[in-house]
């Protein structure tokens, strides 16, 4: 569930104050369309009723997305200048919107913080890439009868790794399987440029395997 919080709202061209409600709290695999309209830059954009002046609220939200392991803490760009206050009591309204919404709100991952609109936008945008590489990877994958690793999804975002990888060992993956797994992907489609390069990365020396998503909590 998402919901929305009070405000009293000034519009920059010192037009009279007036009440308004804005979304304090999103959860995006829930309510698509407000997904949608972050990535649009356009989550909590006014209107001035007095001069019909568009602009953003001077107020934070939370974005969340359990299964994606994506916590965000947004903040206007005004905010930045004090970044550490701001982030500490953002910490703590989410603690206590986990404890009231219970079990849906444990994800034990660090939020990834923006000031201003284009962050989380962008991320956004980058995650519905990455998926669609990966959805067509899996078809793939699938084709070929290969198994697939699912890579812990917070760990995949912040190392720029796929987050699902062939495994040429349906049941049990390890390095060894899954660099067969991503030669024999790219033969059959060798445009999937981040597969490309995690097979590189994973056939070097002493690299490991990314952690899987049924670890994390």
């Amino acid at each position: 569930m998402s919901f929305k919080g009070g405000l009293e709202a000034c519009c920059p061209n010192g037009c009279p104050p007036f009440d308004t409600e804005v979304w304090s709290f999103i959860r995006g695999d829930r309510d698509p369309e407000l997904r949608e309209t972050i990535m649009a830059r356009e989550c909590n954009l006014l209107l001035c009723p007095s001069c019909d002046k568009p602009f953003y609220a001077e107020a934070p939200y939370v974005y969340f997305e359990p299964a994606a392991e994506l916590l965000a803490f947004v903040f206007p760009e005004s905010y930045a200048g004090r970044k550490d206050y701001w982030l500490g009591k953002m910490r703590d309204d989410f603690s206590q919107m986990r404890d009231a919404l219970g079990a849906g709100m444990t994800a034990a991952v660090e939020p990834e913080v923006f000031f201003g609109v284009e962050g989380l936008a962008e991320l956004l945008a980058a995650e519905d890439f990455r998926g669609a590489e990966t959805e067509v990877m899996e078809a793939v994958a699938k084709e070929l009868g290969l198994g697939l690793y699912q890579v812990s999804p917070s760990f995949a975002r912040r190392q720029k790794v796929p987050r699902s990888l062939p495994s040429s060992n349906p049941r049990a993956a390890d390095r060894d399987s899954v660099i067969e797994g991503l030669k024999k992907l790219l033969k059959a489609n060798a445009s999937l440029s981040s597969f490309k390069a995690f097979l590189k990365t994973l056939e070097k020396p002493g690299a490991a395997m990314p952690p899987s998503a049924q670890r994390q909590s």
